[in-house]
């Protein structure tokens, strides 16, 4: 079973768990939040519009670290481009610069070549 069924199934179980505890208390209730005040309002609709709330914030916050996810792996990708430009700018600089000699055709250790 892969994360995205477990995550689903779980999902499925809250959302079952909630719609009968919203079933069970189906009395009128007053809310009062800052300014505002209802009388009268089922609390299947108060519990159902909390979770919803709740599970758009989720939502929305996935969806904002989802996108600075993106926007850092962009950001890493533009370093790897420009790196592997100077990479291979330092690679033809190592192909035009002359050869250094080999051990043996080297000089010996006073600059002064082999003997005759």
């Amino acid at each position: 079973m892969s994360k995205a069924q477990i995550y689903f199934v779980l999902a499925l179980v809250l959302a079952v768990l909630v719609a009968v505890f919203a079933v069970q208390n189906l009395e009128p209730v007053s809310i009062n939040f800052l300014f505002w005040h209802l009388d009268g309002i089922s609390k299947v609709l108060v519990i159902l519009f909390s979770t919803m709330a709740g599970a758009l914030a989720v939502l929305f916050l996935g969806v904002w670290w989802y996108f600075r996810r993106y926007l850092y792996i962009r950001r890493l990708e533009g370093e790897v481009q420009k790196l592997r430009g100077e990479l291979d700018d330092c690679k033809k600089v190592a192909k035009l610069s002359p050869a250094r000699e080999s051990p043996d055709t080297a000089s010996g250790p006073f600059g002064a070549g082999p003997e005759k």
